[in-house]
């Protein structure tokens, strides 16, 4: 069955994953979890076009519209995501959150086709996977707990971004999905 981020029962199972996971790396459900961090406990091989000494390339893909993505090397198990250095470090975080959270969750990897009616060719695209993946990355790097400790704190989504290197719309989207919306404006506003 489809996730469904509506869903509580999805909603929990995936504050329980994020739990779960960072018990196994020694973190408790307080301590900030950095994606690079992770990336090396997969293990994952983080890299960027520079690392692939090509000037011409690096300054190509510059110009397109991309944020990252991964892949696995024939008869290498590594995960190898590939990251847009040309993005600001909290849209890279959730980038690599994301890719880690695919990886975790045992995704099926999209795949590029040619369209047989356009003849170009298309990425395949499951929305389902990918809310589903952004929702473990996000519970990953800012965990229900520590989000209720900071409305308890009336911390600003600034303050919590700044700590975690991530952006305010995420820190926001969790205050959200922990229902603490209404007493993080009391404060926040």
């Amino acid at each position: 069955m489809p996730y469904n981020r509506h869903d509580y029962r999805d909603k929990w199972r995936i504050e329980r994953q994020a739990a779960s996971v960072r018990a196994k790396l020694g973190l408790d459900q307080l301590q900030p979890l950095t994606p690079w961090w992770l990336a090396d406990a997969i293990p994952a091989h983080v890299f960027y076009p520079e690392d692939f000494d090509d000037d011409g390339l690096a300054r190509r893909v510059r110009g397109v519209k991309w944020d990252g993505f991964a892949f696995y090397c024939p008869g290498d198990p590594t995960l190898m995501i590939l990251l847009n250095p040309a993005k600001p470090e909290t849209r890279q975080t959730a980038t690599l959150m994301e890719e880690l959270s695919h990886h975790l969750l045992r995704h099926k990897p999209c795949s590029i086709a040619k369209n047989p009616r356009t003849g170009f060719l298309e990425r395949t695209y499951d929305r389902s996977q990918e809310d589903e993946a952004y929702d473990l990355g996000a519970a990953l790097l800012l965990p229900k707990e520590r989000i209720q400790r900071d409305v308890a704190a009336k911390r600003t989504a600034d303050e919590i971004a700044l700590e975690h290197r991530c952006s305010d719309d995420i820190v926001i989207y969790r205050i959200k999905r922990m229902r603490l919306w209404q007493r993080y404006e009391r404060y926040a506003a």
